[in-house]
């Protein structure tokens, strides 16, 4: 990774108290409020609960057919193992 400006700082794809690594495949460079925003709408969610919560969210803003349709491709894929959806490297 390269250098931490003071506004940024490092975010775990994968939540370190869920099993995330510290190494770079596991981390983004993001600035301080959007990482302070993901944390304070999605505490510890993993990747495909954070786009049911946004889904969920985003309920007025999205047709009945679109939700439902996000929904189900979502769940279609396999929940029961979340850690599919990252990179080796990211789970220690």
């Amino acid at each position: 990774m390269g250098k931490i400006e003071k506004s940024m700082s490092l975010h775990h794809l994968l939540p370190k108290s869920r099993g995330g690594a510290s190494d770079e495949s596991n981390l983004e460079l993001i600035r301080d409020t959007q990482h302070r925003a993901i944390h304070t709408l999605f505490a510890n969610q993993m990747i495909a609960e954070q786009l049911i919560t946004t889904i969920w969210l985003s309920e007025k803003a999205l047709r009945d057919d679109v939700k439902r349709w996000l929904l189900d491709t979502l769940t279609r894929l396999d929940i029961e193992d979340p850690y599919a959806r990252y990179k080796r490297g990211c789970i220690k």
